[in-house]
C-alpha cells in the first residue's frame, strides 16, 4: 500500500506528519499487535483497557515497522502519523488495505443483547443451503469459507481481521458474509468502514453497562449499526424496538403487532423444536426451527424476512429453517438426561432478559419442576447480577448459584452480590465450585423435572484469571455426571 494512499485515506482525521528523513514509499501490511510485526509494515497503536502499545512504539519500530499511526507524538526518530483517532484509523486502513472486499458481497450483521448467535448462524445456514458459499463471524467460532473452525475472544474481532477474513472470502469465490456485531464493536468502531445488506437489531435489554455509562449510549450504540447499510440496504428490527429506528432508511418490522412486516402467528413450542406461521405481504407461510423457544421464532421471521426482501424464494428459505440443528450451547438438550428420567439443558443465558426468555421456554415444555444452575461473569455489568437471581427465582422451583467466570475477580464477592437479588422464600442454595452445583441440581432432579445450566453454552474453559483458565465446558461436565449417577442408581436396583 502507498504511503501517499495511506496519509490521503486519513487525512479526514489526520493531525500531523513526523518523520525524520524521507519515509518508505509503501507498507507491506498493517497491524496492530507487537507480535505480528514484520519488516515493512504499518503498525496502529491503541490505547487499550490494560495496554497502550504507544508505550512500546520503540520496541516496534526497531523490529521493522515502517510506519506508526498513534494519537500523540512519539520519539522524534520513529516515523508517524498522528491521527484524531486510531480506532477510526484503523478501520479506514484496513477498508483500503483490503479493498472493500464487502462490496462483492452479501454481508448479514446481527446486532442484539440476546440472538445475535443463532440469527447469524442461521442466516450462514440458509445461505449455503441455497448455494452459497461464504464465511461466519460469531461467539461460538469463526468459519472463514469451511476453513477449522476456531474460537475467538471477541464476538466481533477489531477491523483488519474483519476485512481481511471479508478479502479471503471474495478471493476464493464466497459470495456471503454473516456476523455478529457487538456493541463494543459499534462504539470501537471495528465496523465503521463495513457496509452491510442487511442490517437487524434483535433487542436490546440491560447489559454491558461495565462499558458504555449509561444504557442509553448502550441503545445509541447498537443502533448504529443502520448508520452502516449500503445504499439498498435492508434494517430488520423488531417490532419492540421499531420505535427507535428513527433513520431514514429501508426499515422492515418483524413480530407479533399489526404493524409487522412479517407478523409472527400461532406459535407452538415443544422439546423438538418451535411451529409457527409468518404472515407478510408475499403471502402467508408455515415455518418450524428445530430450537423450542419464542424467541426462537424471532430470530426465524428475523432471518426468513432478511432473505426473502433480497429476492429469495420464501418455500425455499423456509425449508432450509427447518434443516437447521441450532448451535451449541443455545437450549441444547443433552440427550443423556434421559437416562435418569429428567431433561437437561445448557444454555448461554447470562443476562436477565435472556435467563427470563430460557427459563420461561423451561416453563413451556417441563412436566415438574425447573431446577436452574447459574451465575455471573466476572469484569462485567456488576449491576445486572442481583437482577438475574431475581429473573431465576421467579422461574425455578429451586435456584443454585454458583461460579460463572470470575476473569480476576473474587468469586465469592461475585456470589454475594448475585445472591442479594434472592427474595424472601425462594428455595436457593449457593454453591461456589460449577462442578458440585451441576452435580447437586442432577441429584435433586426427580423424573420429569428439567435442570437448565445457564451462562456459559458453548465455553469450553472457565477463566479465573487471565493466567488460570480451567477446561470445563458445561454439557462435557453433564453428561459425565449423568453417566456416574446412572451407574449408581443401576447398582441399587
Amino acid at each position: 500500500m502507498q504511503i501517499e494512499k495511506v496519509i490521503e485515506s486519513l487525512r479526514p482525521i489526520l493531525v500531523d506528519i513526523k518523520f525524520n528523513g524521507k519515509l518508505v514509499d509503501s507498507v507491506t501490511d498493517i497491524v496492530n499487535n507487537s507480535s505480528q510485526v514484520k519488516r515493512g509494515c504499518l503498525f496502529i497503536c491503541h490505547r487499550g483497557k490494560k495496554f497502550d502499545s504507544h508505550e512500546i512504539a520503540q520496541e516496534i519500530y526497531n523490529k521493522g515497522a515502517a510506519l506508526l499511526v498513534s494519537d500523540r507524538p512519539l520519539n522524534s526518530t520513529i516515523p508517524h502519523l498522528i491521527v484524531s483517532d486510531t480506532r477510526l484509523a484503523e478501520a479506514i486502513l484496513a477498508d483500503c488495505f483490503y479493498d472493500r472486499p464487502y462490496v462483492k458481497l452479501l454481508v448479514a450483521g446481527v446486532t442484539g443483547t440476546n440472538g445475535k448467535t443463532t440469527s447469524v448462524h442461521l442466516f450462514h445456514h440458509v445461505l449455503r443451503s441455497l448455494s452459497s458459499e461464504g464465511s461466519l463471524l460469531g461467539t461460538v467460532y469463526y468459519d472463514i469459507l469451511g476453513e477449522p473452525r476456531f474460537h475467538h475472544d471477541n464476538t466481533t474481532p477489531n477491523a483488519i481481521e474483519i476485512l481481511k477474513a471479508m478479502r479471503k472470502t471474495v478471493d476464493r469465490g464466497g459470495t456471503h458474509f454473516a456476523m455478529e456485531v457487538s456493541s463494543h464493536a459499534l462504539a470501537l468502531k471495528r465496523v465503521e468502514t463495513v457496509r452491510f445488506d442487511i442490517a437487524a437489531l434483535t433487542n436490546i435489554t440491560r447489559d454491558h453497562l461495565d462499558f458504555h455509562q449509561t444504557f442509553e449510549e448502550y441503545v445509541q450504540a447498537k443502533l448504529h449499526i443502520f448508520d452502516l447499510l449500503k445504499e439498498s440496504g435492508i434494517a430488520l428490527i423488531s417490532d419492540d424496538y421499531a420505535h427507535l429506528l428513527k433513520r431514514k432508511v429501508r426499515k422492515i418490522v418483524y413480530g407479533v403487532s399489526q404493524q409487522s412486516d412479517y407478523r409472527i402467528q400461532n406459535v407452538e413450542i415443544s422439546k423438538h423444536g418451535t411451529r409457527f406461521e409468518i404472515d407478510c405481504r408475499v403471502g402467508k407461510y408455515k415455518l418450524w426451527i428445530r430450537i423450542p423457544g419464542y424467541h426462537n421464532a424471532y430470530n426465524a421471521t428475523l432471518v426468513f424476512a432478511g432473505l426473502v426482501e433480497l429476492g429469495y424464494d420464501p418455500n425455499d428459505v423456509s425449508n432450509a429453517i427447518a434443516s437447521f440443528e441450532g448451535v451449541d450451547g443455545r437450549f441444547q438438550f443433552i440427550q443423556e438426561g434421559a437416562l435418569l428420567g429428567i431433561d437437561v439443558v445448557v444454555d448461554f443465558a447470562h443476562s436477565p432478559d435472556a435467563l427470563e426468555k430460557t427459563l420461561i421456554t423451561a416453563k413451556h415444555l417441563a412436566s415438574g419442576r425447573i431446577i436452574t444452575v447459574f451465575g455471573a461473569g466476572g469484569q462485567a455489568d456488576r449491576g445486572k447480577r442481583p437482577m438475574m437471581a431475581q429473573v431465576v427465582c421467579a422461574y425455578s422451583d429451586v435456584a443454585i448459584i454458583t461460579t460463572d467466570d470470575p476473569r480476576g475477580e473474587d468469586p465469592y464477592e461475585i456470589l454475594a452480590e448475585v445472591e442479594r437479588g434472592v427474595p424472601p422464600g425462594a428455595a436457593y442454595l449457593v454453591i461456589p465450585d460449577r462442578r458440585e452445583a451441576i452435580e447437586t441440581a442432577i441429584t435433586l432432579a426427580n423424573r420429569g423435572d428439567m435442570v437448565i445450566i445457564a451462562g456459559r453454552g458453548h465455553e469450553e474453559y472457565q477463566i479465573f484469571t487471565d493466567e488460570r483458565k480451567v477446561p470445563f465446558k458445561d454439557a462435557d461436565v453433564v453428561r459425565e455426571l449423568i453417566l456416574q449417577e446412572y451407574q449408581r442408581e443401576k447398582r441399587h436396583v
